[in-house]
């Protein structure tokens, strides 16, 4: 797990249901109870469907974002799979977010964008978090978190864990055999 400070840091590598439940946060004997949580609630999820509301959950209630999106990796324009609060017309496709590191997160790469304020080297909390999502050894997928939350002050390291927990889980749900998300 790399970081680096300033404008990026990156590493390799009222809802329905129960989801997030207080027994499905107790403290593990591994550490972080979010990354435990997280795991059990996208291989417990039953379908496709169910697989994106945990995304949702997940994304909204322990990562502190209300907008995202998980776009296509392996087509040609990356088209938009399915999003909650992501206006489509704008973010239709990855390509539409203009950003230098797509190369790297397709790759397989974490890449959260900070904004400078006016040139001035003083770093806004993060604008945009990029997950790339694998199934085996192949990106597959990429979820991107738009503008977090107001109360959420930075992507820290222990999110980034949780990031690798999504980027690992999501794509077996739903991209191993021949069950793939729809937007």
């Amino acid at each position: 797990m790399k970081g680096k400070a300033g404008p990026e840091c990156k590493s390799k590598s009222g809802h329905k249901g129960s989801g997030m439940s207080a027994s499905a946060v107790k403290m593990s004997e591994s550490g972080d109870p979010r990354l435990e949580a997280a795991r059990r609630r996208l291989r417990e999820s039953a379908g496709q469907a169910d697989t994106l509301e945990a995304i949702r959950e997940i994304v909204t209630n322990l990562l502190g974002c209300e907008e995202v999106g998980l776009f296509h990796a392996k087509s040609a324009r990356n088209d938009l799979l399915w999003s909650y609060g992501v206006d489509p017309k704008r973010h239709g496709t990855l390509d539409a977010f203009e950003e230098p590191a797509l190369h790297r997160v397709m790759q397989g790469e974490f890449h959260v964008t900070r904004a400078d304020l006016e040139g001035k080297g003083e770093w806004t909390k993060p604008v945009r978090v990029f997950i790339p999502i694998r199934s085996g050894d192949h990106v597959v997928a990429v979820l991107v978190m738009v503008n977090l939350l107001p109360q959420k002050v930075d992507f820290d390291e222990a999110d980034i864990k949780l990031a690798q927990v999504l980027s690992d889980e999501v794509g077996r749900a739903l991209f191993s055999g021949s069950t793939h998300a729809g937007a």
